[in-house]
C-alpha cells in the first residue's frame, strides 16, 4: 500500500495528517510527501525546506517531493495540475491525502481542487483538516491516532521558525485531536472529508481497521 500526501506548504501535512501516516507507516505501508512550494512568504524559504526534510524523516518518509510553485500564488490550473500528477505517476500511490477544497486560504483550497484533477485514477482520496478550514469543513472519516500522536508533535516541533504561529501551539494541536478524537470515540483522532473512496481487499480502509 502507497500513500501519498500532498500539501501547499511546510507544515500544512504534518498539521493535517501525520498522525494518520506515521499510522500507516507502522502498519507496513510506503509513504510520500508532496509539497508544493517552500511558504516563503511566511518565512526563509531555505530554513523552511530544511524544516520540512527533517519533520519528514521523524515520520519515516520513504522519499519528499518539492514543487517549484510560489507561496500565495498556487492556482487551480494546468501547472499545478500537471506537477501533481507527475508525482502521482511516479509513485502510483493507492491513497491520496491532501487539502480541503472549504478553505479560507487560496493556496490550500486550490491545491485541493488541483489534486481532485490530477488523482481522477486514484481510488481514494481524503481531505484533510486544517487551521484555515472554513466551518462547514464536514469530516465523515475519523482514524484513530493513539498510537502516533507523539510522533505528530514531534515532527511539529521542527518547524521552529514558525513558532510564534498560535495554530502550531502543542495545546492547540492536542487539543482538536482532542476534540477529533471524541466524535470517534477515540483518545486522539485526525478527522477527513472523503472525496472517494473504495471498499475492497486493498482499500484505504486498513487504515482504520
Amino acid at each position: 500500500m502507497k500513500i501519498l500526501a500532498i500539501g501547499a506548504h511546510p507544515d500544512d501535512i504534518e498539521l493535517g495528517c501525520s498522525g494518520t501516516v506515521a499510522l500507516c507507516n507502522l502498519k507496513g505501508y510506503t509513504t510520500y510527501f508532496l509539497v508544493l512550494s517552500l511558504g516563503e512568504k511566511g518565512g526563509d524559504p531555505k530554513i523552511r525546506k530544511q524544516e520540512a526534510i527533517k519533520s519528514s524523516k521523524v515520520l519515516g518518509i520513504k522519499k519528499l517531493f518539492f514543487g517549484n510553485l510560489q507561496d500565495t500564488k498556487i492556482g487551480n490550473n494546468i501547472t499545478t495540475i500537471s506537477m501533481i500528477e507527475k508525482i502521482i505517476n511516479k509513485v502510483r500511490p493507492d491513497i491520496v491525502l491532501t487539502h480541503s477544497s472549504k478553505e479560507t486560504h487560496q493556496d490550500h483550497r486550490n491545491t485541493a481542487l488541483s489534486t481532485f484533477s490530477a488523482a481522477r485514477n486514484v481510488s481514494t482520496i481524503l481531505s484533510y483538516e486544517s487551521p484555515s478550514n472554513l466551518q462547514f469543513f464536514s469530516p465523515q472519516l475519523f482514524i484513530c491516532i493513539n498510537r502516533t500522536i507523539d510522533l505528530k508533535l514531534k515532527a511539529l516541533k521542527v518547524f521552529t521558525s514558525q513558532a510564534n504561529k498560535d495554530y502550531l501551539e502543542i495545546d492547540a494541536v492536542l487539543g482538536l485531536a482532542k476534540f477529533r478524537g471524541y466524535a470517534a470515540k477515540a483518545k486522539f483522532a485526525e478527522a477527513y472529508e472523503v472525496v472517494r473512496i473504495i471498499i475492497s481487499d486493498e482499500s484505504g480502509l486498513k487504515l482504520i481497521v
